[in-house]
């Protein structure tokens, strides 16, 4: 499976996309998933983010280079969110986040 270098995504890239065709390059997705808000506490710090853009812009499974083939998502969108993974069927390639303060009571036991 070879990845897709084209700028845009066509039916060649997304079953999805068979009638359709968008020509969204990944500045400008970047540019429109940064318009839609994030509360804080959900939203994956820039190292984060920055490590699991890294992994997609890597995999096999980038298609156009802003979806991912095995959950459709943009890859951008997804790995802004703090407890999202990585959907690759082999295991994850995005490094795991830990919540340590959920794994504490209320009572503090």
């Amino acid at each position: 499976m070879s990845r897709a270098v084209s700028s845009g995504i066509s039916g060649e890239d997304c079953p999805g996309c068979v009638k359709r065709e968008f020509d969204l390059s990944p500045e400008a997705v970047a540019a429109l998933v940064d318009q839609i808000p994030i509360s804080p506490e959900l939203k994956a710090d820039e190292e984060l983010l920055a490590k699991r853009l890294a992994a997609c812009l890597a995999c096999d499974a980038l298609r156009g280079g802003v979806l991912c083939a095995f959950c459709g998502c943009f890859i951008r969108f997804r790995a802004r969110a703090r407890k999202a993974y990585c959907p690759h069927p082999a295991g994850g390639k995005w490094p795991i986040v830990i919540e340590y303060n959920s794994l504490i009571n209320k009572d503090g036991g």
